[in-house]
């Protein structure tokens, strides 16, 4: 068989969307047509606001342009919009403390709007949030009555597409998104989107939290015919998440029933395009529990438990994007490998991964750097048709890539694969090529690749005889280790299996040359079934026989 060839077909199937250029589209929503030019035209009437009067009596009739001259304040009042008409501000005008109801009402000038709450519907296309006036700091949203939640809640409903982020806002409370908008910073554009990790595009505009235990956004549920529903989807471009770096950096203080995240996705939503954003300090950057996903480029996770957490996700993308300081939830100073393992067997789920990939099929992730993270990539549990290639990975704490499968009856409120299907769809058609494994330092775990199945897996839950690892091929691979010394039990793969019999990894064409590793496979204690190994024309350092492996083997793993 021509394992070449099928790395070659698998690796350009996926890769292919990753060559297209980075484009923003948008689309009207029902029959309301959005436009980012004024709708005015001669057959409309023109009327300056006079400060003097009230606002309501002066704004409604339709089809007028209406010049906000001067401040006009509410008194907690509500005004309601002509229809048609346009609302065109000078540098002097605003509309402050009250509720304005838009009726098909285009936005123009220097808008400015003040402790004001949103209904109706906006011809513009693009908004900015600086418009509505949300809090622009964390003392002025602590102190306000109207909370940025409300306000962006608000704009959502009334506008066209597209919100320009034109700041840096904080957030007191969980923030809903109920249909498609685009969240764009004002100095994003397309060719920002590279095509490699190293770009210099840092985003600076975006929402973090006021509170130290919270979250951002989150999809509107509702119940329809006794089941939970979900619409709303986001597309997001030069934005940053920041939730509370310095937890997840520590480690200390955590509380593990409180998860938090920059983006919940519940089974029904859509996060479909996010390019040249930043996610930072949640508990998971984006948690994806089911729903639609399909592209990350130039996205950065840095300084979460789990940077992307992707669940029975298919058909998506994770390129050129940086996974950096993700790590475990207890104090790193006082890890070892025995608490390192124990964490992991206590079947905790906040184990510091860049990237956790469950139940999930045809993914492309390439091109990405992985950084000081705990585990820089776990895929786990009947994943299928699995590209990772040309990804930079670089210093683990405990190793770069953990292929597990770990049979999960229950998982409350996610829809589930049962046996039948974990049986029908293991780790199957995994390709592992042309990746960089750099080491400077020791790693807790002491390998590149680590293979569990069974009661050795990661989260400890129930084992199935049929927990297999099939058909997963790693090649063209390189080591690069400038370690002056290496653990005296390190080797560049381990292993773990129960029962299983059909588990089967094909590894040429590596160069693990400059590896300081004393063995090839380490086989953990305890291990049946038989695991296979094809081993074909790759170099290692002297002193590592391609056959050596450590603890007795007892037929467990066969090198072919």
């Amino acid at each position: 068989m021509n394992y070449r060839k099928i790395v070659t077909i698998i690796t350009i199937s996926l890769c292919l969307s990753g060559f297209l250029s980075c484009k923003v589209g948008v689309e009207d929503d029902g029959n309301t047509i959005y436009t980012d030019h004024s709708p005015a035209n001669s057959s409309m009437g023109y009327k300056i606001l006079s400060e003097g009067s009230g606002l309501a009596a002066q704004v409604s009739a339709a089809n007028y342009i209406y010049i906000v001259d001067s401040e006009f304040d509410l008194h907690n009042s509500s005004v309601s919009v002509g229809s048609g008409s346009v609302l065109k501000f000078t540098e002097n005008g605003s509309i402050k403390n009250g509720t304005i109801s838009f009726n098909s009402t285009y936005l123009d000038g220097s808008v400015s709007f003040k402790n004001m709450r949103f209904t109706g519907t906006l011809l513009n296309r693009t908004v900015k949030l600086s418009w509505f006036g949300a809090n622009r700091d964390t003392a002025s949203e602590k102190a306000a009555s109207l909370k940025n939640k409300d306000i962006i809640e608000d704009v959502f409903k009334c506008m066209g597409d597209t919100l320009i982020v034109d700041g840096f806002y904080p957030v007191s409370s969980l923030i809903t998104i109920d249909r498609s908008i685009n969240l764009r910073s004002p100095d994003w554009n397309e060719k920002l989107c590279s095509r490699t990790h190293e770009n210099s595009y840092e985003p600076s505009n975006g929402f973090y939290t006021t509170d130290g235990n919270g979250s951002l956004f989150t999809f509107y549920q509702y119940e329809e015919g006794g089941k939970t529903r979900v619409k709303g989807s986001v597309n997001m471009f030069g934005i940053y998440l920041k939730g509370n770096p310095q937890k997840f950096l520590n480690a200390e203080n955590y509380d593990s029933d409180n998860i938090t995240w920059g983006i919940l996705l519940p089974w029904g939503g859509s996060v479909a395009a996010v390019y040249n954003c930043k996610f930072e300090g949640f508990s998971q950057g984006i948690r994806a529990l089911g729903g639609f996903i399909e592209k990350f480029q130039n996205v950065t996770f840095n300084a979460c438990e789990i940077g992307l957490y992707a669940l029975y996700a298919s058909d998506f993308e994770v390129f050129s994007c940086k996974f950096t300081n993700c790590l475990p939830n207890y104090k790193l100073a006082n890890v070892n490998m025995s608490a390192s393992q124990s964490a992991i067997d206590n079947g905790l789920r906040q184990i510091g991964c860049g990237f956790l990939m469950e139940g999930c099929g045809m993914v492309n992730c390439a091109n990405n750097l992985f950084e000081n993270n705990f585990i820089n990539l776990i895929i786990n549990e009947a994943a299928i048709i699995i590209n990772v290639s040309n990804n930079d990975f670089i210093d683990p704490l405990y190793t770069d890539i953990y292929v597990y499968n770990d049979y999960q009856g229950t998982r409350s409120g996610i829809l589930t694969l049962g046996r039948d299907d974990l049986q029908k769809y293991c780790i199957d058609n995994v390709v592992i090529s042309d990746n960089l494994f750099k080491r400077t330092k020791n790693a807790y775990g002491k390998c590149v690749v680590r293979f569990a199945n069974g009661f050795h897996a990661l989260y400890n839950h129930a084992s199935v005889e049929w927990s297999r690892v099939t058909n997963l091929i790693i090649s063209n691979n390189t080591v690069s280790d400038s370690r002056g010394t290496a653990a005296s039990d390190e080797a560049i793969f381990e292993v773990s299996n129960i029962k299983e019999t059909k588990s089967k990894i094909v590894c040429y064409d590596n160069t693990f040359s400059s590896s300081k590793a004393k063995y090839y496979i380490n086989l953990w204690q305890g291990s049946t079934g038989k695991y296979t190994f094809i081993n074909k024309r790759n170099t290692f350092p002297s002193g590592v026989n391609e056959s050596k492996i450590k603890n007795n083997t007892s037929g467990v793993i066969v090198c072919e």
